[in-house]
């Protein structure tokens, strides 16, 4: 019988990091930001450009990202793009994570096959219907979601309302309970305790982990708070 698993378990969301070159502390690189995050307990890791490479050609993109996918891949981690599903192909990752404005993940599942992950931002009312619609014409579509802003974020400027527990279930009430849920927006030890209600399956964290001097003992401060 051919396999049922996930293409990415809820075990690989426990603690995921997003970062792109804009993130990085002064002189810090982003496979050694990888292999502290990775040893102090991140599960998943995804490159989100936001620099003016991000609208560079194909390779400029490629030769941007490969350090990351080289040490992601060394650890042993799902390794994502954010958006660019053209750069996920090229690069090999293992998926994207596509935003509600993005290329729909019908049109990134058709380019990047069967086996990607896709990720998808689901926030609202409205953004859960359209979810649910797509899950009605293949629940297999869509992999996991992200749900935020947990809290007021500095990092996205188009994050939307933060959330919190109470907004964060609202949104995600009667879903498939298969379906991985991963929290995020202004995730942080400072208010990480207050996401405990959350019935989610991870948090994504940003400049938690990016600016912070040592960030393998924040990823394993991250999961003894969660």
């Amino acid at each position: 019988m051919p396999s049922t698993a996930p293409r990415l378990p809820k075990r690989a969301l426990r603690l995921y990091l997003v970062f792109g070159p804009q993130d990085l502390r002064p002189n810090a690189s982003a496979p050694g930001l990888i292999n502290a995050a990775v040893e102090g307990g991140v599960t998943c890791v995804q490159w989100r450009d936001k620099t003016e490479t991000a609208a560079a050609p194909l390779d400029t993109r490629v030769a941007a990202a490969q350090p990351a996918f080289r040490a992601a891949r060394a650890q042993g981690v799902p390794f994502l793009i954010n958006d660019d599903v053209a750069l996920a192909a090229a690069l090999g990752a293992d998926g994207v994570h596509l935003g509600q404005d993005d290329l729909p993940p019908i049109e990134a599942r058709a380019q990047l096959g069967p086996d990607a992950v896709i990720g998808w931002s689901v926030g609202t009312a409205e953004e859960r219907a359209r979810l649910d619609l797509l899950r009605t014409q293949d629940p297999a579509l869509i992999d996991y979601i992200g749900v935020g802003p947990a809290f007021a974020t500095g990092t996205k400027a188009d994050a939307g309302v933060a959330l919190g527990s109470a907004g964060i279930n609202a949104v995600i009430e009667g879903l498939d309970p298969a379906l991985p849920i991963v929290a995020i927006g202004g995730i942080s030890l400072q208010t990480l305790p207050h996401l405990r209600e959350a019935r989610v399956d991870g948090i994504a964290v940003v400049s938690a982990l990016t600016r912070s001097s040592d960030p393998r003992a924040t990823a394993q401060a991250l999961l003894s708070t969660a």
